[in-house]
């Protein structure tokens, strides 16, 4: 009986000290504290950056983390995994090693955008959807593999034939995903012309697990659709992998 009396009496300290900050409004640690631990337990939602006021979408809801920088339908959807932070905290890192974001115990994250890469504050602003590929067709996908041969051919002014292996209907939202990452990965390496000298084909295979490598005149990209976004690499992989050894695998 004592036990459970004083249990009480410490939860009616607790609402009391809550409601008074509330009430006076006036900062109130306690209730802060309990807040930004509420609200890093949402596993997805949109944040705020301090600097500029933008927002992006960190979704926590699958085995990898996602996060969209833009509200815009040609953002690259970031896939990341969560890694010890210097100091605390859990960092969640890209494919290629990038840290992306950082979050500490008691809910404060900061950012770590390519324009700022000693970081940025962000908060939490509301909750959110979680991220997944839209549906597409077989047709938009078969669209998509003719204008990144386009777009390819064009810039290196030569013939690249794409080409890409059947996925299950549910998987070719991330396939017309997975082209359009090669097409951001190409752009982003296309003043390396004399490096591409040699990529004539680009092959998108299914696998278990995704990967990306040369083998000889050959960009392959291996995606495993039933991961969703995890399930294909990011486009700074796959533009490590176009400018690497062709004889690399």
């Amino acid at each position: 009986m004592m036990r459970a009396g004083m249990t009480r009496w410490i939860t009616a300290i607790l609402v009391a000290a809550l409601a008074a900050g509330t009430a006076a409004g006036v900062q109130n640690p306690l209730r802060d504290r309990l807040l930004r631990n509420e609200r890093a337990e949402q596993v997805t939602g949109w944040f705020q950056r301090a600097d500029t006021g933008e927002f992006f979408l960190f979704d926590r809801s699958g085995d990898a983390a996602l996060l969209r920088e833009r509200d815009a339908p040609d953002s690259e959807v970031l896939v990341l995994y969560p890694d010890r932070a210097p100091g605390g905290g859990t960092a969640f890192i890209t494919d290629t090693g990038r840290e992306i974001i950082r979050l500490t115990g008691l809910g404060g994250a900061t950012y770590f955008p390519n324009s700022v890469p000693d970081g940025v504050i962000a908060d939490f602003a509301s909750p959110a959807g979680s991220l997944a590929p839209a549906p597409r067709s077989p047709d938009e996908v078969r669209t998509r593999a003719e204008e990144l041969a386009e777009q390819m051919a064009s810039a290196l002014d030569r013939s690249i034939s794409v080409e890409y292996a059947p996925a299950p209907r549910a998987g070719l939202g991330v396939q017309h995903d997975t082209l359009h990452i090669i097409g951001l990965a190409f752009d982003g390496v296309r003043s390396e012309r004399r490096r591409l000298r040699d990529v004539e084909h680009v092959s998108v295979q299914l696998g278990a697990a995704p990967a990306a490598f040369r083998q000889e005149e050959t960009l392959v990209v291996v995606i495993a659709p039933q991961l969703g976004y995890a399930g294909r690499p990011s486009s700074a992989f796959i533009g490590q992998v176009l400018l690497s050894d062709p004889g690399g695998n």
